[in-house]
């Protein structure tokens, strides 16, 4: 279509210049209704096609251009009467070219355009449009009042020309021009979505005002208006019109890039004061040059003065919108650096600056400072998902705020972990049973992800001395964290109170390096032994297996039991290690015990859930002494059936060829934990405690629970364990059951593997 345009515009130069005058005005001047035309019903076209801002634009300028389509027409035929290029007074018409330009005007600002600074996200049309008018006003308003005055009055006069003939000219040159400073402006001062349409838009504008202000001039100056190869200009200004209405223009797309310059967003600020002081300029020239100052400069001058009035006012209205902005901008910073994005709780640094206030304010008046900790978070997230896990967070600190006065401080500290500064206590009592009421709230079942789950919270309570010194803040912390670690020992979700005989196996962060030095092979961490405890066969009394316990050494603290290390090492996040180190010491024993008879079978456990992640079971494979069938059991704990394990088969199978069997652990706390034998060898199960209790109150319903495991285990041809026996008659029970093997404090403590 350019090409077309390039073809016809060459065509009208070549009759402009060979075809006699008559003819060739014409020509020309038809040629330009005919581009004005085509203009219209393109931008009307393409207009009707589109949707959004693409489409306003196009519309508004469409009417427009077939207003000025039909004035294009009429310019035409007044050259076959007599040349005459304008008529000598016509003000109706030259009030229709202002309506008409005002129209085309809106349809220029409604161009589609991003604001320069792409991360103002509370930029508003309306004032942009507006401040693009109203500096589009000044600078055509200056402009006219000093060609008025400084070369078209003399050029008149000298020329005897009724000022009055120049009216529809004047007017015709004033609103081409008030396009084409919009449309530079626009380029200017915002970032249109096509270069290429706001381009062939401008670069059209500047064809048609160059034509009509040569006309103008000529006019003004005697003549009978421009020349048939003049009159090109406005067949080439509309079809580069009609060329910008075929650009399509693509929707806003969100940005980070700052298009914003500091010499853009001067030359904005002070360009209507230069179009002002311009006018004003000259008004002051003719005043000292004794010059009376006509009506014409006079009221350009008082228009210029309203116009940068309104602008000024707009301007203002918009810095104090961006003030408040940006101080709300900043209070939401301000919260977002002091309170965590999920709770909407007081974060870490928050807690901190109040603790140490509270502190520094507190006249000796009670205080006290409570650490709370979610037990098996870690499982909530496996089990549920993580969005459960974060709602779980939140209802944890809704609990809490709801729990508390006013005057207290409820902080995740991170992770889910929590705190809360009690300030103005009555007394060490009253902030222990306000505690207790908290823990009862936390520990209430909530819904998560369409299942009812009971909550666990671990506690820690400290009460703030009187005489605290410069480093209470830190003390209070430690004590608390202190006290709540020996609550989450005890495993059951209670209160602890800080006392000073908390021993320093209750704080995990000491402990944890202590252990950690321990795995590395550091003596004076202590040392790492591994007893075995008796696993019998329930109808005979023989020791037909034993099972692994490993018992730290603490050089302060003395014998850690297997239970309380495996809580330490998952906490620490290194049961891998304990792991390794374990089976390392285990298979030692059995080389040592197979020089002198035949081992029983060593179970083993390990915490898929705590090691996965970070140890590759071909490593823990590497460590079995080789192919020595039953002489290692493996127990796989921690699991939730066959869907946790089927993504593990290959990693599980090397051990296997390495010799080791394979057992489930804790069968019977979850109710899928046979889907793991499908996709696993698995040769031995043992039932949860809570399963081989018969001292239990719902005894009936624990039995028929057991009856079934072992039903399912005996069509799977699984050896079963029972564990936690405690005396003879549960033995008896569990073996007319139909359980194989047991295990508890019934058949003594663990020992060495050679005493078994």
């Amino acid at each position: 279509m350019a090409v077309a345009c390039a073809v016809l515009t060459l065509a009208v130069v070549i009759c402009a210049v060979t075809v006699p005058t008559t003819a060739a005005t014409l020509i020309v001047r038809s040629t330009n209704a005919a581009s004005c035309l085509a203009a219209a019903v393109c931008m009307a076209w393409t207009g009707w096609r589109t949707r959004g801002a693409d489409r306003r634009w196009r519309l508004i300028i469409a009417p427009a251009a077939a207003v000025l389509a039909a004035a294009s027409a009429w310019y035409a035929q007044l050259g076959l009467r007599h040349g005459e290029p304008f008529p000598p007074q016509l003000p109706a018409s030259a009030a229709g070219f202002v309506l008409t330009a005002v129209l085309a005007l809106a349809g220029v600002l409604a161009f589609p355009t991003d604001p320069l600074n792409a991360r103002r996200t509370d930029d508003s049309g309306s004032y942009w449009y507006a401040i693009v008018a109203l500096d589009s006003l000044a600078v055509v308003g200056s402009v006219a009042t000093l060609l008025w005055s400084v070369l078209l009055t003399p050029i008149a006069r000298s020329a005897h020309i009724d000022i009055r003939t120049l009216t529809l000219p004047i007017v015709a040159t004033l609103g081409s021009l008030l396009l084409l400073v919009g449309v530079l402006l626009l380029g200017t001062v915002r970032r249109p979505r096509s270069g290429l349409a706001l381009g062939l838009l401008g670069a059209g504008m500047a064809g048609l005002t160059l034509t009509l202000t040569a006309a103008m001039f000529n006019i003004a100056a005697g003549g009978r208006g421009t020349v048939p190869v003049t009159d090109v200009g406005f067949v080439v200004g509309w079809l580069l019109i009609f060329l910008s209405g075929l650009v399509p223009i693509r929707a806003a797309r969100p940005s980070d890039l700052d298009d914003t310059r500091p010499q853009t967003l001067r030359m904005h600020a002070v360009l209507p004061y230069v179009a002002l002081g311009a006018v004003g300029a000259l008004a002051v020239g003719q005043t000292i040059a004794g010059t009376p100052i006509g009506s014409v400069e006079r009221d350009g001058l008082l228009g210029l003065l309203v116009v940068v009035l309104i602008r000024q006012v707009l301007t203002l209205r918009d810095n104090a919108r961006l003030l408040a902005s940006v101080q709300a901008s900043r209070r939401d910073l301000h919260y977002q650096a002091s309170h965590d994005p999920l709770t909407g709780l007081a974060n870490r640094a928050l807690f901190t600056d109040r603790l140490r206030h509270t502190l520094a304010q507190r006249d000796d008046r009670p205080f006290a400072l409570l650490f709370c900790d979610l037990d098996n978070f870690k499982q909530v997230n496996d089990t549920f998902g993580h969005p459960a896990g974060d709602e779980l967070l939140r209802i944890t600190a809704r609990r809490l705020r709801d729990g508390v006065r006013s005057g207290d401080t409820v902080a995740r500290l991170g992770g889910d972990e929590f705190a809360v500064i009690f300030e103005n206590s009555r007394d060490g009592p009253g902030a222990e049973s306000l505690s207790r009421r908290l823990a009862a709230t936390i520990r209430a079942p909530c819904t998560l992800a369409g299942h009812r789950h009971r909550v666990g919270a671990s506690l820690g309570l400290v009460l703030a001395s009187r005489d605290g010194g410069p480093d209470a803040a830190e003390t209070l912390q430690r004590e608390a964290d202190l006290a709540m670690y020996a609550a989450k020992r005890q495993r059951k979700g209670e209160l602890v109170v800080y006392r000073p005989d908390l021993t320093m196996i209750d704080t995990a962060p000491r402990m944890s390096d202590d252990l950690t030095r321990l795995l590395h092979g550091e003596d004076d961490a202590g040392t790492l032994d591994v007893a075995y405890r008796p696993v019998v066969h329930l109808r005979d009394g023989r020791t037909v297996a034993a099972d692994a316990e490993p018992r730290w050494r603490h050089p302060g603290h003395g014998e850690i039991p297997s239970g309380q290390l495996r809580q330490l090492a998952d906490e620490a996040r290194l049961a891998d290690g304990l792991l390794q180190l374990t089976l390392q010491r285990v298979c030692g024993d059995l080389a040592t015990t197979e020089r002198c008879s035949a081992p029983v079978p060593v179970l083993v456990t390990i915490p898929l859930d705590a090691i996965l992640d970070r140890t590759p079971l071909t490593d823990i494979a590497a460590l079995l002494p080789g192919p020595s069938p039953c002489s290692l059991i493996l127990t796989l704990a921690g699991t939730r059936g066959g869907a946790d394990l089927a993504a593990t088969v290959p990693a599980l199978l090397p051990l296997t060829d390495r010799g080791a069997a394979l057992a489930l652990d804790g069968v019977g706390e979850n109710a899928d934990m046979f889907a793991a034998c499908r996709v696993l060898p698995i040769r031995m199960i043992r039932m949860h405690h809570s399963i081989t209790d018969t001292g239990a109150t719902d005894r009936a319903q624990i039995r028929q629970v057991r009856d079934t495991i072992l039903a399912a285990a005996a069509r799977l041809e699984l050896i079963v364990t029972a564990t936690g026996i405690n005396d003879h008659t549960q033995a008896r029970e569990l073996a007319l059951a139909g359980c194989d093997l047991g295990t508890g404090p019934l058949y003594g403590q663990a020992r060495p593997l050679a005493d078994l």
